[in-house]
């Protein structure tokens, strides 16, 4: 079975590409418009190429919480990502799960049910050392505001990981 998983926002979007349990590629989508809708216009075109190139069974999608860190704008916008998403995978009758942060994160032990433990740096940091550390990756982590994060990524692998390999984590959702 061939799946893509996706860590959606509407900057920069990991995406991984697992056939059966082995990672056969990763990247970012991004899109140097400023404007949302314009970046999500061109995630559209890549998400479909991608789609169209590895022609995957199932798509797992990283859920959007009901109470984003960003507040209502973020949600707004998370919500058109997944929209996109959507609508490029149900033309090509693909599959979708949308799993929350919470439920991939914890089987990986990448949320230890500390207070420090959720902070967002925290997660990211932990989840480039996870990927890295389960695929022989080099992903760089930086620091906790640092560009050059490629935490997309990973939480991107780690998710599609998390669903194809839940006896080793924990239940599939």
């Amino acid at each position: 079975m061939r799946i893509i998983s996706l860590d959606l926002s509407t900057k920069s979007s990991g995406y991984a590409i697992f056939e059966e349990d082995k990672l056969i590629g990763y990247g970012l989508i991004q899109s140097n418009k400023t404007d949302w809708r314009e970046r999500l216009y061109d995630m559209g075109k890549t998400l479909g190429t991608l789609f169209d190139l590895y022609k995957p069974e199932h798509i797992y999608i990283e859920d959007v919480p009901l109470n984003p860190r960003g507040g209502v704008k973020t949600a707004v916008m998370l919500g058109a990502v997944q929209g996109i998403v959507y609508g490029a995978g149900a033309s090509r009758e693909i599959e979708m799960s949308f799993i929350l942060p919470s439920t991939w994160r914890s089987p990986l032990g990448l949320f230890d049910g500390s207070r420090d433990g959720t902070r967002r740096d925290e997660l990211k940091r932990k989840s480039i050392e996870k990927a890295n550390e389960l695929f022989g990756l080099d992903l760089i982590y930086k620091s906790p505001a640092s560009k050059q994060n490629q935490d997309d990524i990973s939480d991107a692998i780690l998710l599609g990981y998390s669903q194809i390999k839940p006896r080793a984590f924990g239940k599939k959702s």
